[in-house]
């Protein structure tokens, strides 16, 4: 026979009980980001204003960009948890801010 130690629990116990991951409590709280979020107008850092509307489906967002044109790009692409990928390009919303990867920054102006 194998007898647990005094004090000792199972993790299906008590223990676990009202446990939830932290991404759904508010100490280790994630902040999935909406399309809605960083939908308007945003200025490059390089130079030149960009642009980022909702389509009127909610799943897509088109991105009018200086060099890259007008793309349109599903929102389960573009929005990827926490943060944002355009185009393999990891960008992190901050504020008024999106930081990408690739040292450029986006400001919110509108």
């Amino acid at each position: 026979k194998i007898r647990a130690s005094p004090g000792s629990r199972s993790r299906s116990g008590d223990q676990r009980r009202g446990w939830l991951p932290p991404s759904l409590t508010t100490g280790g709280a994630m902040s999935l980001v909406s399309p809605y979020q960083v939908q308007g107008k945003w200025t490059h850092s390089s130079g030149g204003e960009i642009e980022v509307t909702v389509d009127n489906t909610g799943k897509s967002v088109v991105i009018t960009h200086p060099t890259v044109g007008k793309q349109t790009m599903d929102v389960a692409k573009f929005c990827q948890g926490e943060g944002l990928d355009y185009f393999g390009f990891k960008g992190k919303l901050e504020g008024n801010k999106i930081t990408w990867n690739n040292g450029v920054v986006w400001t919110k102006t509108g």
